[in-house]
């Protein structure tokens, strides 16, 4: 994230009100832009249905037909969008653009490709409308795009216009339901669905062209170069994967219980659980901010210090302070940014309960978010950690550490099943606290013996992978990897 961040610390640095407003403003959208980008679409058409008369059960499935394509495509992106992350790092880092717009075409059609095959075993048999049904696995495909476009968007410095393709494609999204709603042209839901369609694929569109823009587009690329990194860092994939299915793992157990709402006979889900988890989680915002204008570029500076006074023959007296430099940032910029979420976790603690409750929550739900914006505050301490923890190049320590958290979850979310409703939050909560204690020890392990990791952890020899995607990329490019690879040992 490193490429946007410097372009925004530009605003923070002017140190003008309207320069800060606008930096933060900018750093919301960039660094959540999905998750903004349905909250707004998904409230606005939600108040039209009750505009017009279209509440209830229209209303509950045109939420879960969002709900599923994009938590979905959010479980079946993240590890695709974690591997081709470290590709897009080392192509940067070499200089070599000629295949990274090629690898967004790429990556972007394994991972629908894989999305189609649960689409479609998913709906077979459902009791929908075909144009429902058509409609809903376009969205799913839209921000599977989504996705995977925001890691190159990350490289890219043109923030402005990420900010207005975001908000273009929101309204007219909210637009279009709207038209609809006012001429009754189509059913309500799948208006808004095809309305949702629209504006989420004219920002697949948009963040295209920046792309091919920016990194240009040869016509002989290299489309899947990516691919032996599957195999190389196998476990970034494991580690999204872990992760992202540890944050939704406490609500799909509490699917199948009685808290449980069968919608259309076809989703899953459960309104009293997932609202207030949304809300929880809107409070660790904060977090995903800071650390791409705060804690990301300082210690990404010293970082760069570090390996290339290694890297470039520097003394031991160079190597050795600025490895206490980047240890002092590092702890330092952790515990300004945790302190900084903590004023944000509190203020949801108090005004939260206070605000759902006036919004028709129960009683014993406004419990459980507060339980959840405690555990929300502990998941954003693990995210810190495991991000750190992969720019030191520990992906076993990283592994372990999101493989712990869904595992907690797991356990502890099934035991919560056995003690009933009055578990619910706490379990999640308990899972976060004692991952974000695993996450910090192991943070503090490899500090201390950083000098034993960076030299003698890895491999003298580094050999090359041999695996199913290394030979499927030889497949496809042989005769032009064995011309790039040559072109870098010279």
């Amino acid at each position: 994230m490193a490429g946007i961040g410097f372009e925004l610390k530009k605003l923070f640095d002017r140190r003008t009100l309207t320069g800060q407003a606008m930096a933060y403003g900018y750093s919301a959208v960039i660094t959540a832009g999905p998750f903004a980008l349905l909250t707004s679409m998904v409230l606005l058409i939600q108040l039209l249905f009750a505009r017009y008369g279209a509440a209830g059960e229209a209303s509950q499935l045109y939420t879960a037909s969002v709900i599923y394509p994009f938590v979905f495509s959010q479980l079946l992106t993240c590890g695709f969008a974690m591997v081709v992350t470290r590709y897009l790092a080392d192509c940067l880092y070499r200089g070599e653009y000629e295949n990274i717009a090629a690898s967004c075409y790429g990556v972007i059609f394994m991972a629908q490709l894989a999305g189609m095959v649960a689409a479609v075993l998913f709906f077979w048999n459902k009791p929908l409308p075909l144009a429902l049904k058509l409609s809903t696995y376009v969205f799913f495909m839209e921000m599977t795009a989504v996705w995977l476009q925001g890691v190159y968007l990350t490289a890219l410095k043109d923030y402005k216009s990420i900010f207005f393709s975001y908000a273009g494609g929101a309204a007219v999204s909210i637009l279009l339901a709207w038209g609809n709603f006012h001429t009754a042209l189509l059913e309500p839901v799948t208006g808004a669905m095809l309305a949702m369609c629209i504006g989420t694929g004219l920002i697949v569109c948009c963040f295209m062209v920046q792309i091919v823009r920016y990194f240009g587009c040869p016509a002989f690329s290299m489309n899947f170069e990516f691919l032996p990194y599957f195999e190389e860092h196998y476990r970034l994939f494991g580690v999204a994967l872990f992760y992202t299915l540890s944050i939704y793992m406490a609500n799909f157990i509490i699917w199948s219980s009685d808290w449980g709402v069968v919608v259309a006979g076809t989703y899953l889900y459960s309104p009293r659980y997932d609202v207030v988890t949304f809300y929880a989680f809107l409070s660790i915002l904060p977090t995903m901010i800071m650390f791409v204008v705060s804690m990301e570029l300082k210690f990404y500076e010293q970082y760069a210090i570090y390996f290339t006074y290694i890297t470039q023959k520097g003394s031991f007296q160079d190597i050795d302070d600025a490895r206490k430099d980047l240890l002092y940032t590092l702890w330092t910029e952790f515990k300004n940014i945790m302190e900084f979420q903590l004023v944000f976790s509190l203020i949801f603690l108090a005004a939260g309960g206070y605000l759902l409750t006036m919004g028709g929550v129960f009683y014993q739900d406004v419990g459980i978010y507060r339980l959840l914006v405690l555990g929300a505050f502990f998941t954003a301490v693990l995210q810190v950690v495991y991000t750190l923890l992969l720019y030191l190049e520990d992906q076993q320590g990283a592994l372990m550490i999101a493989g712990a958290f869904l595992a907690s979850n797991v356990t502890l979310g099934i035991v919560g099943q056995w003690l009933g409703a009055d578990s619910y939050g706490f379990t999640f909560f308990l899972s976060a606290v004692l991952s974000a204690g695993v996450a910090v020890g192991r943070l503090q392990h490899f500090c201390q013996r950083i000098n034993y990791y960076i030299f003698c952890g890895r491999p003298v020899f580094l050999e090359p992978t041999r695996g199913i995607f290394s030979r499927l990329a030889a497949f496809l490019y042989r005769d032009r990897i064995l011309q790039h690879e040559g072109r870098r040992s010279e």
